[in-house]
């Protein structure tokens, strides 16, 4: 009994204090430290909480995790504005903007139903066109280039046929022929 009560009275609580002081076990000594709960709790008490990180370097990395959360809040934000717009009833207002107007029309121009009505509709109501110049050279050009037409104007024609008069011209293209028939 008086030996173990010598024991304590002189070994313990001294953590081995006649060893070598060595890099190792000064590091083995901080890995303790470091790894008890203990100072772990009371340096995030001292030295973390209620700095609110301000301490820090403003990395790159940093900027872009603000600014992300900055983005996160603002679509919250808008999130939650637009259940109250929603709520209230401003639906109404939000879809007569000039851009969904816009896009309403440009969806009803597309819409083969609204076309094939629309064109339904245009039929019972169509009116003449006025002949303009160039629909009048249009149906003048379509005459003379039909074989049917031409040969209607020929038949019509065949009656009045008038011979026409000996002319010098006439006189001299008929020797004209002769020379060349006799070569």
């Amino acid at each position: 009994k008086e030996y173990k009560k010598d024991f304590e009275e002189s070994m313990k609580g001294r953590n081995l204090t006649g060893l070598e002081v060595t890099p190792s076990l000064l590091h083995v000594k901080y890995a303790t430290k470091i790894a008890s709960e203990k100072e772990y709790r009371k340096d995030l008490e001292e030295g973390v909480k209620g700095k609110g990180l301000t301490a820090l370097e403003e990395t790159p990395e940093m900027l872009r995790a603000k600014n992300a959360t900055q983005i996160l809040n603002e679509k919250e934000y808008k999130k939650a504005l637009e259940q109250e717009i929603r709520g209230k009833g401003l639906t109404e207002l939000a879809l007569e903007t000039p851009d969904f107007l816009r896009a309403r029309n440009a969806t009803d121009i597309a819409s083969q139903i609204k076309y094939k009505q629309l064109a339904e509709m245009e039929k019972a109501n169509y009116t003449s066109v006025v002949d303009t110049p160039e629909i009048i050279h249009a149906q003048q050009v379509k005459n003379l280039s039909s074989q049917k037409k031409y040969k209607e104007d020929a038949e019509k024609s065949m009656p009045y046929y008038v011979p026409v008069a000996d002319t010098p011209e006439m006189q001299r293209v008929r020797e004209n022929q002769k020379n060349f028939s006799t070569v």
